[in-house]
C-alpha cells in the first residue's frame, strides 16, 4: 500500500521525479529485449514479465504494462495535489493513497475537508471512470470535492460540462508532460 502525506509541492515534485527514474530504467530494460524472437514475443515480455520496475521504485521489478498504467495515474495524482496547493493551501497537507491502498485518492483535513479521486485515460469515458469517480465522491462529507483527470486532447482547467450538479468539480490536468 502506498500513502503518502504531502506537504509542499517540492515534495510532489520529488515523487514525480522517481516516476521519472523509474520509466528510464524501464526503457533501458526495454532496450535489452531480444528482438530477434519476434515484435509478439517483444510484446509478450512487456506483458508477462518483469521488465519494468514500480513507479516509485527502481528496487521492485513489474510487468511494463502494470507500470505504464500505474505511471500516470500516480502523475496526475502528484499533479492534482500540485494544484490543490494553489487552491486550497489551507487543507494542506494532503495524503495521497496510490494503487489499491483504501480510501479516496486524495484527502485533506481531520475531519476530512477535501476529497479527489484521479485518474489518466484515453477519453473521460473510458471504463466508466469518471462515471464511477462522480458516484463515489458522492457519498463523501467532505466540503471540497474533485475528481481530477490526465486525458490526451483536453485542455487543462475546470470542466464543468462534465459535472453532474452534485458539486463535485471535474477538473483536466491536460494531456501532456
Amino acid at each position: 500500500m502506498k500513502s503518502f502525506a504531502i506537504a509542499s509541492t517540492a515534495e510532489s515534485r520529488v515523487h514525480i521525479e522517481s516516476l521519472a527514474e523509474s520509466a528510464e530504467h524501464a526503457l533501458a530494460r526495454i532496450a535489452e529485449l531480444d528482438r530477434t524472437r519476434g515484435a509478439l514475443a517483444v510484446l509478450f515480455n512487456l506483458k508477462f514479465q518483469a521488465i519494468g520496475c514500480d513507479p516509485l521504485s527502481t528496487d521492485r521489478p513489474l510487468n511494463f504494462i502494470e507500470q505504464l498504467n500505474q505511471t500516470f495515474t500516480y502523475l496526475a495524482s502528484f499533479k492534482a495535489v500540485e494544484l490543490l496547493f494553489e487552491l486550497h493551501p489551507d487543507c494542506a497537507p494532503f495524503t495521497v493513497n496510490l494503487g489499491t491502498t483504501s480510501g479516496h485518492d486524495i484527502e485533506a483535513g481531520s475531519p476530512v475537508r477535501l476529497t479527489a479521486e484521479v485518474f489518466a485515460a484515453v477519453n473521460t469515458s473510458n471504463n466508466g471512470k469518471l462515471r464511477s469517480d462522480l458516484t463515489k465522491l458522492a457519498s463523501s462529507l467532505a466540503a471540497q470535492r474533485y475528481v481530477f483527470f490526465m486525458c490526451p486532447g483536453i485542455p487543462s482547467g475546470p470542466q464543468p460540462q462534465l459535472e453532474n450538479g452534485s458539486g463535485i468539480r471535474v477538473w483536466s490536468l491536460g494531456g501532456e508532460l
